[in-house]
């Protein structure tokens, strides 16, 4: 009974309600979530369309960086062909410099000093340093190349070009070129984007007036939005800062370490020394060489009196300075601007009170160092694998100065008024620093630095503001490069080369020559498996004389070469040119006048006809000068990224 009333009465108060307010709350309900889906939807809608909007700003981006790619790809390849012709400017085929000066980098830094021929004339005659050599080299490079790049960007044409291998366009010399007709049309069919516009801008050099030494490189990218016109593109600019050599390549700093290292001229080349001899060499009293180099493979003895002021000096031996108390003996007057490599010992002996002035650059001792008597020894850098004895005696001072590292593996020892005075900015490292009777002083200047094992008696040093370090382990640095290039090294000697059979009609027959009479002084080679005095000078004379030239002019440069041994006198005379001697024996006696009058060795360099007769006649060909085209500017790329960043423009 009661569920029949309740489902009659639900049915009439429902079906009254259906019809009148409860329809309203139902159409209430429905827009409500009608409104709510809406919105949603909305949101939902947005949020994919911003989504979509970064994606497309992002892969836009990234699209720049793939176009910014392409380009510097290129780039560094017109670098490379730049660096390429810069080189063939420098460098023969083999490797060693011109001897020519075109004038294209006269031009260009407006300075004939950066010139190949001046640089190897320079070199060769001692004017210059085998390091400041290289810098003028590199900065003529680095002005072809930066020349080459400038007109690439400017449109102008350059000799340098870029080459796409598989394309049959031509090489491409200006940058539009390239742009228009490769890297847009291929960028854009592989990528989807559009490659607007590639913007170069050249920066100011460091200098009024010098080319540009990087530049400034905007690449324009767009992208359309899909299913929208033309006029809503995402776009994106990308902003490079390109420099050009920016730091000095790695070839050119890979042959040095640490430490300064120069050598004026090739101590490798033969052509490049004065006096060469794989034996002993006894200088006479008051011998003189001016300029080149010198080698010895056995001992140098001096008896006094001897003066040189040469680029670079190796001693397979050991290096004996001899002092002579004769007042008509000169004091000892040693100059070597650049590399000194002795094998054993430097000494010096005889008559304590002469005077010695010894100028040295890099110097290196295998043995000790016994720098004795009375005077100045100099060295800019002093490595020594046994002892340096700096002794005077009570009546006479000698004064030792470092003036930028010294490397004593043994004892520094000074005694009997000695003094060592490390200048300012220089470091010692020794393993222990020895003070043996009075006076004897060691000077630190200001900013100078001495390492060693044992405490020394502080006593006996006169600190201005130097630095004293005692450890215990020494850290020696290691040797400069050229020093261990110059150990390792095959000298040539009488096995380097074959046995010697004269050709040329003009006699004496066993000796062969020729002459260079277009240059000032005329020049004359002698070439022999052993050279003599009285044949040497009948060569000349015959050689001479079938070119028409007689008597024989005064001065002349004279260039002997010997596969075994050379014997000569010059009495009191000055000899121009070169002694080669790849034997064991060169003699250089006195044919007249009083022994004390001397004998002097001026270096002159060969031309490039005596050394090309030398070269044909023996077989022997020089190593390249400075360094080759391997070495000469190698980076993995040649330009620097300096800023990198998406902006707006």
């Amino acid at each position: 009974m009661l569920r029949t009333n309740w489902e009659t009465f639900s049915k009439k108060v429902f079906k009254i309600n259906l019809s009148g307010s409860a329809l309203i709350i139902v159409i209430i309900i429905i827009a409500i979530l009608s409104t709510v889906l809406l919105g949603a939807m909305s949101a939902v809608l947005a949020s994919l369309n911003q989504s979509t909007s970064i994606y497309q700003k992002s892969a836009t981006g990234y699209g720049a960086e793939s176009a910014a790619e392409e380009f510097l790809y290129y780039f560094n390849q017109l670098l490379e062909d730049a660096k390429n012709i810069a080189y063939g400017y420098y460098y023969k085929g083999d490797g060693t410099l011109k001897d020519i000066s075109p004038g294209r980098v006269r031009w260009l830094l407006g300075d004939e000093s950066y010139e190949p021929g001046k640089i190897l004339d320079d070199l060769r005659h001692g004017r210059i340093s085998r390091d400041v050599a290289e810098d003028k080299v590199y900065e003529g490079m680095k002005a072809i190349i930066r020349d080459e790049v400038s007109r690439f960007m400017n449109d102008v044409g350059s000799d340098a070009s870029i080459k796409v291998e598989f394309l049959s366009l031509p090489e491409f010399k200006k940058l539009s070129d390239l742009v228009e007709l490769y890297i847009k049309p291929h960028y854009e069919s592989l990528t989807g984007y559009e490659l607007d516009d590639i913007t170069v801008n050249a920066w100011s050099g460091t200098t009024s007036g010098s080319l540009p030494d990087g530049y400034t490189i905007y690449i324009d990218v767009s992208k359309k939005r899909a299913g929208t016109s033309s006029d809503k593109e995402i776009k994106r600019t990308l902003r490079l800062d390109v420099e050009i050599l920016a730091t000095k390549p790695n070839g050119l700093e890979s042959s040095v370490s640490s430490a300064t290292t120069t050598a004026a001229s090739s101590i490798f080349n033969l052509f490049d020394y004065a006096l060469y001899t794989n034996g002993s060499f006894v200088a006479n009293v008051n011998f003189t060489i001016i300029g080149g180099n010198v080698h010895t493979g056995g001992d140098i003895q001096s008896h006094g009196g001897l003066q040189t002021d040469i680029n670079n000096l190796v001693v397979m031996g050991e290096l004996s300075l001899g002092v002579n108390g004769n007042p008509q003996v000169r004091e000892d007057n040693v100059k070597v601007s650049n590399v000194t490599y002795i094998r054993s010992n430097l000494r010096r002996t005889g008559v304590g009170d002469r005077n010695i002035s010894l100028q040295m650059g890099i110097t290196y001792v295998g043995g000790n160092a016994e720098l004795y008597g009375r005077g100045r020894y100099e060295f800019d850098e002093l490595y020594c694998d046994g002892n340096v004895i700096v002794k005077g005696s009570t009546a006479n001072a000698v004064d030792v100065v470092i003036k930028k590292i010294g490397v004593i593996r043994g004892a520094l020892r000074i005694q009997d008024q000695g003094t060592v005075t490390i200048k300012s900015g220089a470091v010692v490292y020794c393993d222990s620093i020895q003070f043996l009777n009075n006076p004897t002083t060691l000077v630190i200047e200001n900013g100078a630095t001495i390492v060693t094992r044992m405490p020394p008696d502080y006593s006996r040093i006169v600190n201005s503001g130097g630095v004293i370090n005692v450890v215990s382990s020494v850290p020696y640095p290691p040797l400069p490069q050229i020093l261990n290039e110059i150990r390792n090294f095959s000298f040539p000697n009488s096995t380097s080369i074959p046995s010697i059979t004269p050709h040329d009609p003009v006699p004496p027959a066993s000796i062969d020559s020729a002459a260079d009479i277009s240059k000032s002084p005329p020049q004359v080679v002698v070439i022999g498996e052993n050279c003599n005095a009285g044949e040497i000078e009948v060569e000349i004379q015959n050689r001479l004389a079938s070119m028409g030239v007689s008597p024989v002019p005064s001065p002349l440069q004279l260039h002997v070469f010997a596969r075994n041994n050379i014997t000569i006198s010059v009495g009191t005379r000055i000899l121009n040119g070169q002694l080669i001697a790849l034997g064991n024996t060169l003699n250089i006696n006195s044919s007249g006048g009083s022994p004390f009058d001397g004998v002097t060795l001026i270096y002159g360099s060969p031309s490039s006809l005596i050394q090309n007769h030398v070269t044909n006649t023996t077989g022997y060909v020089p190593p390249a000068t400075i360094y080759n085209q391997t070495n000469a500017i190698q980076n993995d790329t040649l330009y620097s990224v300096r800023r990198r960043n998406i902006i707006v423009r």
